[in-house]
């Protein structure tokens, strides 16, 4: 299944997806450096700040925040404590992992479905320096959830597929993820 056309357009599409993210987060941390130093400079040395010197930065640092959680958990890089984890028979670590991902894929079911109403309730209203949109703050919110409930589940089958793979192995073998998917 490895060498299929399925999975091989998968993971051109997941390469894809992957260098996206990484170029919106890079052009959003140069974007939010650049606003935050010119409205310094504007600020203090020509006594002139930017009516959008507060709204700007804050809309950039929410939506790199959440571009990053899901880059963060493509990577099983979210934190978390390991030590009980590791400590743990092989099949209970695969227990414990599949039940920690379920919660967190719940918890984004509950955070993608509760966010529309209030991107609904924002869409009314707009931000007074730049005119914009405010539900622009809440954008991020359903974008991310929906990126890492892809992630999530996929880090489900692969500790299920890792943990069928070492049937017989060592029982102190750790199934939790890290690295690459």
């Amino acid at each position: 299944m490895a060498d299929s056309p399925q999975h091989s357009l998968l993971d051109r599409a997941d390469k894809l997806l992957e260098h996206a993210l990484y170029y919106v987060a890079a052009g959003l941390l140069i974007a939010l450096a650049t606003s935050v130093f010119y409205s310094v400079v504007m600020r203090y040395v020509f006594n002139a700040a930017p009516l959008w010197a507060e709204e700007v930065p804050r809309l950039l640092f929410i939506w790199l925040s959440y571009m990053g959680i899901a880059v963060a958990t493509k990577r099983g890089q979210n934190i978390r404590v390991t030590f009980f984890i590791e400590q743990l028979p092989a099949r209970a670590q695969l227990v414990l992992e599949i039940f920690m991902h379920v919660v967190v894929v719940i918890m984004l079911i509950v955070l993608f479905w509760n966010v529309w109403p209030i991107i609904d309730l924002n869409l009314k209203g707009t931000m007074y320096s730049t005119g914009w949109n405010n539900a622009w703050f809440f954008f991020p919110l359903p974008i991310s959830c929906a990126l890492m409930f892809m992630y999530e589940m996929r880090w489900i089958i692969r500790a299920v597929r890792e943990y069928r793979e070492r049937d017989g192995f060592d029982e102190g073998t750790r199934i939790a993820p890290g690295g690459d998917l």
